[in-house]
């Protein structure tokens, strides 16, 4: 025998590990890990009958949740063992595979008062609540009527009186809450934090991708936000082939990466909502995120999707567009301790998030979509000479990109041998030696060959922003930029609020300078031209300064970021007091010419009557 070269870790005090691991666990992931123990099993359950149903029991006058599925059920052996962390029954456990632990640490805090577990297996029925008593977690001892207190008790009699089928196995766990009177289903985290109705069927929406194959999730009623009725649970693919959306598009991206695109159009009868809400059971806003492995991961809905979409290539309609970045299985990355988030197995592990794969979506997007964000585009407004002297102002700062930028167009050949400037010519003909090879011999050195173009003499320069001008309160509220000027996106988009306070402010003091002109609508005009362009000059100006600091090595990313947030981009836009004198000069070249050539009109008209007198 061969004797260990270590002796292996043990654990000094076992219910400090316990609290501390099921404490730390978020709450929110209770339905996940429940949701996927009652869905594996039942993928287990013969072909036709593998169910998971989401329905309400009574306990002591009060709904509770219950979540119940077929599939093999467990003795009373195996549901006590099954209670102990880092336990499972006829699962395979692995940093990618099961942890034992998840449904029981992410569900005690939120179940203190008790989760209980009923399986029955071979007709038989036994019971086991799980839970925390005087600040330590375990099952709970009863005594039967004999006085003998157990863990596991045999309920088979019990559950034939309440109607369950014993002919066949299954599993149900009853979340109890922490409170005698908490209602489960529609509390189940006891108001920290507050759900709304829909708030299961939504959860399941928002994190299982697809379901096991024949498995079948439905929500009785209490437990969905219609009422009565039993309704099905359908992930996003499934109601997408049931025609939920108008139109989906799944792209094969470099990596072995799917994104699938969703186009969800205003809905006829409440245009404030998308069309997949009509018959919906969860919420039907748009969103993105990763899926890895049939699950979803860092999901992001409403302001926090359309805050970020222009990362991903749609500044418009992100409302009713959807991004889903597919991972393949054998992705370099695993889920964390508790499931809630992926993070990559290299470097320093950081969390998997949807914004990382946005230049590959954006790069991807079918030309359907591309037109679709275009006819949600605002009109737009030419501010193509502030670009230009933004980029004029970049290149005088020398400003390069961090990292380059891929293009989509990849790498462009030149031919050299065709081209307005150059005709063939062949060396050695009629020479005995061997075969003619073509050359090519440029007869004008001012024409350039075909298919030449402007070379970068700096490469990788930093480009000046797109500039998109938002001026609906609509648009400003999608973007997030009520009472804030600008919003610059690292792709190169500034977002900027064009009924942001200071631009009225500058229009006001130039109306004031100027009220005595004889053409008010016009120069009312001239002053929210210059107003507008004055304000968008400074906030654009303020982001290519704070670009250039990318160069200084006292600014670290973080202080490069803060500079060019939407709060230091605001302090640009309210300092119009500089500006404002040459707004003045522009708009009296415009207007002083006017009242000259009125007062000379007059002049000429008493010298005519002067002489005609």
């Amino acid at each position: 025998m061969t004797q260990s070269s270590i002796t292996p870790i043990l654990i000094d005090d076992v219910d400090f590990l316990v609290s501390t691991t099921i404490e730390r666990c978020p709450r929110t992931m209770m339905v996940r890990e429940l949701a996927k123990n009652a869905m594996e099993a039942a993928s287990l359950a013969p072909e036709g009958s593998r169910q998971v149903i989401f329905r309400t029991v009574t306990f002591n006058d009060t709904p509770k949740l219950a979540i119940w599925n077929t599939g093999p059920g467990m003795d009373a052996a195996e549901l006590y063992r099954m209670c102990d962390l880092a336990s499972s029954i006829r699962k395979q456990k692995g940093l990618d595979a099961n942890f034992g632990m998840g449904a029981k640490v992410a569900s005690l805090p939120s179940n203190r008062l008790g989760m209980v577990y009923r399986s029955c297996k071979s007709g038989a029925v036994n019971e086991v609540i799980l839970c925390e008593r005087d600040g330590r977690y375990g099952r709970l001892r009863r005594t039967l009527e004999n006085g003998d207190l157990v863990e596991v008790i045999d309920v088979t009699e019990l559950a034939a009186e309440e109607g369950y089928d014993l002919t066949e196995d299954w599993t149900e766990v009853r979340l109890l809450g922490n409170e005698a009177d908490q209602e489960t289903a529609r509390a189940p985290y006891n108001g920290d934090p507050v759900v709304d109705a829909q708030w299961l069927a939504t959860y399941l929406y928002h994190r299982f991708y697809r379901l096991p194959e024949g498995v079948r999730v439905t929500l009785l009623a209490g437990t969905h936000k219609l009422g009565d009725g039993t309704r099905a649970f359908e992930p996003l693919p499934r109601r997408a082939a049931a025609g939920a959306f108008e139109r989906t598009e799944t792209v094969e991206a470099p990596g072995g990466v799917k994104i699938h695109y969703f186009y969800d159009p205003p809905y006829e009868k409440s245009p404030s909502h998308n069309r997949s809400i009509s018959g919906a059971i969860q919420s039907a806003l748009s969103l993105a995120g990763v899926v890895y492995r049939d699950e979803l991961y860092d999901v992001k809905t409403g302001r926090g999707w359309s805050i970020n979409a222009p990362l991903f290539g749609i500044p418009f309609g992100s409302k009713h567009i959807s991004v889903h970045i597919e991972l393949p299985d054998d992705a370099d990355v695993l889920p964390e301790a508790y499931r809630q988030f992926l993070r990559y197995q290299a470097g320093e592990q950081d969390t998997v998030q949807a914004a990382h794969f946005g230049d590959l979506v954006a790069q991807h997007r079918p030309q359907w979509l591309i037109d679709v964000i275009r006819s949600f585009a605002p009109e737009s407004t030419s501010s193509d000479d502030i670009r230009d002297e933004l980029q004029k102002l970049l290149d005088d700062l020398r400003v390069r990109r961090v990292s380059p930028r891929p293009t989509t167009t990849g790498i462009r050949l030149v031919d050299t041998a065709s081209g307005v400037g150059a005709q063939p010519q062949r060396d050695g003909e009629g020479g005995a030696g061997g075969a003619s090879r073509p050359k090519t011999k440029h007869i004008d050195l001012n024409l350039a060959p075909q298919g030449s173009k402007a070379a970068d003499l700096w490469k990788d320069r930093e480009r000046a922003p797109e500039i998109v001008l938002l001026r609906t309160a609509e648009e400003i509220e999608e973007k997030q930029l009520k009472g804030r000027a600008g919003r610059y996106y690292e792709n190169g988009q500034l977002f900027l609020n064009m009924l942001y306070p200071s631009i009225g402010e500058m229009k006001d003091a130039l109306e004031a300078s100027y009220a005595t002109v004889a053409d008010l609508d016009t120069m009312r005009e001239a002053a929210v031209r210059q107003a507008e362009k004055s304000m968008v000059l400074r906030v654009g100006r303020a982001v290519v300064f704070a670009l250039a600091k990318q160069l200084n090595k006292e600014w670290d990313p973080d202080a490069v970021r803060h500079a060019l947030a939407p709060e230091s981009l605001s302090l640009a836009a309210d300092d119009f007091y500089d500006s404002i004198q040459s707004a003045r000069r522009s708009m009296g070249r415009q207007f002083r010419p006017n009242r000259q050539g009125e007062e000379a009109q007059v002049e000429d008209e008493d010298d005519f009557l002067r002489e005609t007198a």
